[in-house]
């Protein structure tokens, strides 16, 4: 006998919640392919059109991953080239200081390490004002 009872109507979602199920969804059934197959910009294609999303709004978020990416990187150089320079302070003005401590009475060290240090602190607020405009800008994307 069939049954007379009607059905609800489907549930409705809204973008993040269906965001988020598509995301799980991907997750699961990508979770047993082999691990080592990366997924290619064609298969992200496939998938798009399948789901209705256009070519444009992928290759508009690739694009905007890949800009992360460069910044990303940018930023991580930064940060050592400021760790190098700050190694290369501390050994060389340590180096002046062990001279000058044996070298007799007068103090001279002071004035390359004032100098250099002045770039130093140059050197880290420029790369700290990098990181945090960085931030910001990955804030409001």
């Amino acid at each position: 006998m069939a049954t007379t009872r009607q059905r609800s109507a489907p549930p409705s979602f809204s973008q993040e919640e269906a965001a988020d199920i598509i995301r799980e969804a991907t997750t699961r059934a990508l979770s047993g392919k082999d691990p080592d197959r990366a997924l290619t910009r064609e298969d992200l294609l496939a998938m798009a059109r399948e789901l209705g999303v256009s070519e444009t709004a992928v290759e508009s978020v690739l694009s905007s991953r890949a800009g992360r990416d460069k910044a990303k990187r940018r930023l991580r150089s930064a940060w050592l080239g400021l760790a190098s320079h700050a190694t290369s302070y501390t050994i060389v003005i340590g180096g002046l200081t062990l001279i000058d401590l044996f070298s007799g009475p007068s103090w001279w060290v002071q004035y390359p390490a004032i100098g250099w240090g002045m770039g130093l602190a140059f050197h880290a607020m420029g790369t700290v004002r990098a990181a945090v405009q960085q931030a910001e800008r990955h804030r409001s994307e």
